[in-house]
């Protein structure tokens, strides 16, 4: 009988056991899918629990590094990949980890010795292979870059990064010919791969071949566009050719898609004065000066308009803050007392006229005043962005066609495989609930769709409980913040305290939980609505849209299940790149199965017999037969969506993108115009990128 009892004792502590270890790899799973869908706050949330409960687990510190790299918390990224390593030293791709965490803090040395360490546990890895590549370039080990970058085609034959590199790397040693004999190697395998042509704009600028270079940077714009760099990088190409106008047209351009962009602002300031919009001039170094206010070139320069625009006392407020951090500046000694003279203080412009004489008799002040002389007459009127001496105030900023290098991200590359990557011709995503829209740095608010069906469903929920939030269609959930998680907690355990079960609580709470990623459970909810309201067209969109995600983010998983097959990049200014990204696995590809019978489809299909004017569930369907390969049903979806829809931009960038896909090029191209025309401006590069 004792040892019946320990038999039954034994197994229900094995039974407490397992069901612990299934909770907590469900809550690895969910916050690998806020990390999938780049919902970083709420990942970090579900990682945290499973770091209490379960401390020695190298896991949930490796993902939580990657959820803090893409917070730009460094440090915290280096340190949690430090705790995963000192749980499993094996795991290589904590070293890929904390090299990108060490790289972006540019401690290049350590990062090289996390990717050797990391590929030592896995050869064959190509991203650790290319970041340690990167790596070597940023510590100006150029010898090394190259040989890393050649191994790597070994591993990666069709790797157009790696030519890049090499060419890079030949750049950085002064071998133009080796960098032009790689770049044209990467035009011959892809015309539109356009680092090439920034590449060969940078051999260009560097010889004052400035007409070439410009076309180079051409073709980038025509092939990328929405890069506030490349105007500026082209400004200054059409300035050193006397184009000033197009200068202009380049830097407002810049400005348009990036308001912070101090040497835009500061290039079109100086031109403006040049062409008399004095006053135009002066809003851009208000804009100057209030990004950086110890900007004393930026000041000096407004001083000199305030004086022609009749405004000495401003001009004084500056002139008086430059002059205290250079005390020997006669030419603003100079500017200072004309203004004085012209508020009548005779007195101090006489006392500035008597600084200057004396700096003018002074030897060490000649010295300097010559030496600054010859270099205005070397650099044709342009300074570098380092270089702040304040004699050469009327010099453009000189920029490099080269890109600037951007914080790395963890990001995948699963999404919109239907799809060529190289050309970046991704499908716009599935529409799903939500309660909240992004609003952009500018104040604008994204794209929310309009339907009746969701319409009239907000309006019967307002009335019965005032404090029901509108559902909203997006394209995308957005990251939350913090007060948004917290929101979304207790709204979830407010109406779980409700005894009344009815699909409007299960359909609200489930939304609660999708936005939370923990779809497995919105799932549920959904289910458990459907149940009581087998009529409810929403709550089998909502759910076929749930169980899309959750397979999507399964998906994306894979190759950190899997290091060897996909993985991060370090892209930076010396390659000319954007920011990490991930190399695609050799191993080939699994082929979608049909879904017919699969639930996603089962959902949209009723949710459409339930109300066939609901345009956003073909368009949903759509996407679903994209993935599995029935493109004629696909097709049909999105023209249906598009008649209940005439606005839907969406539908229509992906119409086109499918009509591409099938050489049908007119028919693309009419959609993508189409897309354009409603919103998706992206569409317009697109079109050029396939009409070339």
């Amino acid at each position: 009988m004792r040892k019946l009892k320990f038999l039954i004792l034994s197994l229900l502590l094995g039974s407490s056991v397992a069901s612990a270890q299934i909770d907590v790899q469900q809550v690895l799973s969910i916050g690998r899918n806020a990390i999938y869908f780049n919902d970083y706050i709420v990942s970090m949330g579900y990682f945290n629990q499973v770091i209490g409960l379960r401390p020695w687990m190298a896991e949930p510190y490796f993902y939580r590094s990657v959820a803090k790299i893409n917070l730009d918390d460094y440090r915290g990224a280096e340190e949690d990949a430090t705790l995963a390593l000192e749980r499993n030293p094996f795991l290589s791709r904590a070293y890929l980890v904390r090299g990108i965490a060490r790289f972006s803090q540019k401690a290049y040395e350590p990062s090289i010795s996390d990717f050797q360490h990391g590929l030592s546990l896995a050869p064959s890895d190509v991203g650790l292979r290319y970041n340690l590549a990167i790596a070597f370039l940023e510590a100006k080990r150029y010898e090394e870059a190259d040989s890393t970058a050649r191994t790597l085609l070994r591993f990666s034959p069709r790797n157009k990064d790696a030519y890049r590199l090499i060419a890079q790397a030949a750049l950085e040693r002064k071998d133009t010919i080796q960098a032009q004999q790689q770049i044209a190697e990467l035009l011959r395998r892809d015309s539109t791969y356009s680092p090439a042509y920034l590449l060969q704009a940078q051999i260009a600028a560097d010889r004052k071949d400035y007409p070439t270079a410009t076309k180079a940077i051409d073709k980038v714009i025509q092939l990328e566009g929405g890069n506030a760099s490349l105007y500026v990088n082209r400004a200054i190409l059409r300035y050193h050719q006397n184009d000033f106008q197009g200068a202009m047209e380049d830097y407002t351009e810049a400005i348009t898609l990036e308001q912070t962009n101090i040497p835009a602002r500061n290039n079109r300031a100086l031109l403006r004065s040049q062409v008399g919009e004095y006053s135009r001039a002066v809003k851009d170094w208000d804009e100057v000066i209030s990004r950086e206010p110890k900007n004393y070139i930026a000041r000096y320069n407004r001083a000199l308009l305030h004086i022609r625009l009749g405004n000495p006392r401003a001009a004084l407020q500056d002139l008086n803050l430059v002059l205290d951090q250079y005390p020997i500046f006669s030419e603003g000694f100079l500017a200072r007392a004309e203004a004085r003279r012209m508020i009548g203080d005779i007195k101090g412009a006489g006392r500035d006229q008597i600084h200057v004489f004396d700096l003018q008799n002074n030897k060490q002040y000649r010295s300097a005043a010559t030496k600054t002389s010859r270099e205005k007459a070397k650099n044709k009127a342009t300074r570098s962005k380092e270089d702040e001496a304040i004699e050469k105030y009327n010099m453009l900023v000189e920029t490099a066609p080269k890109a600037d290098a951007e914080k790395p991200k963890y990001t995948s590359q699963v999404r919109g495989r239907v799809q060529d990557r190289d050309t970046q011709a991704v499908p716009k995503a599935d529409l799903s609930l939500t309660y909240f829209t992004e609003v952009d740095k500018n104040g604008n608010q994204s794209r929310v769709f309009f339907s009746p069906l969701l319409d009239r469903y907000n309006a019967l929920q307002r009335q019965s409980d005032k404090r029901a939030p509108r559902i909203l269609l997006q394209e995308r959930t957005i990251a939350l913040s913090h007060e948004q998680i917290k929101a979304l907690e207790q709204d979830i355990v407010h109406l779980s305290k409700t005894d009344q079960e009815t699909a409007t609580l299960y359909l609200r709470r489930g939304i609660n939980y999708a936005l939370l990623q923990d779809l497995d459970q919105a799932i549920l909810d959904f289910t458990r609505a459907i149940k009581l309201a087998p009529q409810h067209p929403l709550a089998y969109f909502a759910r076929a849209s749930a169980t899309m995600r959750r397979s999507e983010a399964e998906q994306g998983r894979l190759p950190e299940e899997h290091s060897a097959q996909e993985t991060m990049i370090i892209r930076s200014a010396a390659t000319g790149g954007k920011a990490v990204t991930t190399q695609p696995s050799t191993a080939p590809l699994i082929r979608p199965t049909r879904l017919s019978e699969q639930p996603p489809l089962i959902d949209l299909n009723q949710a459409i017999a339930l109300d066939p004017q609901f345009a956003y569930a073909y368009y949903n369907r759509a996407n679903l037969y994209v993935h599995s390969g029935e493109e004629d049903k696909a097709l049909l979806d999105y023209t249906k969506a598009i008649e209940l829809g005439h606005s839907f931009a969406v539908a229509y960038y992906n119409r086109g993108l499918l009509f591409f896909a099938r050489g049908k090029v007119n028919e693309g191209t009419r959609d993508l115009s189409k897309a354009g025309e409603l919103g998706l401006y992206e569409a317009y590069s697109l079109i050029k990128r396939m009409n070339k």
